[in-house]
């Protein structure tokens, strides 16, 4: 099977649009459709609804396009590893970082060693926290980043590893405006009328921090759990839709506020704020890793005075 067919169904799944998804695959949405046809036919089964209005995967499309992405990540990873090889690349390292922080704050951190090294790999594990955490544990991945909150403990062994913090982030509660501008979906909501939000899931830190807020005696409010996932882009998604307000990381919603796509839900006393943290393990035995520890404390101290 040509794994051109496994890209562009991954793409199709992801944009959730046959012409956004033709467009990006550098194809005609002819040609996207005859290769899904084509993915169907040797899976044997149907991977989307074609009758229905709006674009949804089968049942068997979801279960499918995991395993998919599963494959081409390994697929990528073994081509990057082979060309790293090929040429002879000085440095290398791998990092792990929850998904939200890999889309912010990493990419920073990336752009400084970017510039203090000529010659650098980095390959970043996008995961959830969880993961994160198991990959760093078991030596899978040399460094780790993760959110951190004083009110929630971190599943990490600081007798192994280090910590710095290297930067700060907020959630804050959004919702897409009503007519006047005001937000359409407000805290804190009452007991006649509870307010929609779409939440993050319960195991997820983002989800234990928001609970904790909620739950708390100073923030007394009225929720109506209508959508849970684990992943701040898809709840953002959502909350523009207007299905819900949502506690999204600042950074990530900054250009929707100034362009007034979407507007706090309640003042400041409702955010969270966590610290973003880098973990290493504890000595820095190498030039490569003396210099990528500098780096980080540098950006931390900056940060730290912004």
């Amino acid at each position: 099977m040509d794994i051109k067919l496994l890209e562009d169904f991954a793409c199709l799944a992801r944009l959730e649009n046959f012409t956004t998804a033709s467009l990006e695959r550098n194809i005609t949405q002819s040609a996207l459709s005859r290769r899904i046809k084509a993915l169907e036919d040797w899976v044997g089964a149907k991977l989307i609804y074609r009758d229905s209005k709006n674009f949804d995967l089968t049942q068997e499309g979801r279960v499918f396009v995991t395993e998919a992405e599963a494959i081409l990540r390994a697929l990528y990873n073994a081509r990057e590893a082979v060309g790293t090889l090929h040429k002879k690349q000085e440095v290398e390292i791998v990092v792990a970082a929850q998904n939200s922080i890999a889309q912010t704050l990493f990419l920073e951190w990336a752009k400084r060693l970017e510039a203090k090294f000529e010659n650098i790999y980095i390959r970043l594990l996008s995961e959830k926290l969880a993961d994160c955490v198991e990959l760093f544990n078991q030596a899978k991945a040399d460094y780790l980043f993760c959110y951190a909150n004083d009110a929630l403990s971190l599943p990490i062994d600081v007798k192994k590893f280090s910590g710095t913090t290297i930067g700060y982030e907020s959630l804050v509660p959004v919702s897409i405006p009503d007519q006047n501008g005001k937000p359409k979906h407000a805290l804190p909501g009452s007991s006649t009328k509870a307010v929609p939000y779409v939440a993050y899931a319960h195991d997820s830190l983002f989800g234990q921090a928001v609970n904790h807020l909620i739950i708390s005696k100073t923030h007394t409010c009225s929720l109506q759990r209508r959508i849970e996932n684990a992943y701040s882009h898809t709840l953002k998604s959502m909350a523009k839709e207007g299905l819900g307000l949502a506690w999204l990381p600042e950074s990530a919603i900054q250009e929707d506020l100034e362009q007034g796509t979407l507007c706090r839900a309640g003042d400041k006393h409702w955010d969270i704020d966590f610290e973003v943290k880098l973990f290493y393990r504890h000595t820095a035995a190498t030039k490569t890793e003396l210099a990528i520890q500098e780096t980080s404390l540098e950006m931390a101290r900056q940060n730290a005075n912004a």
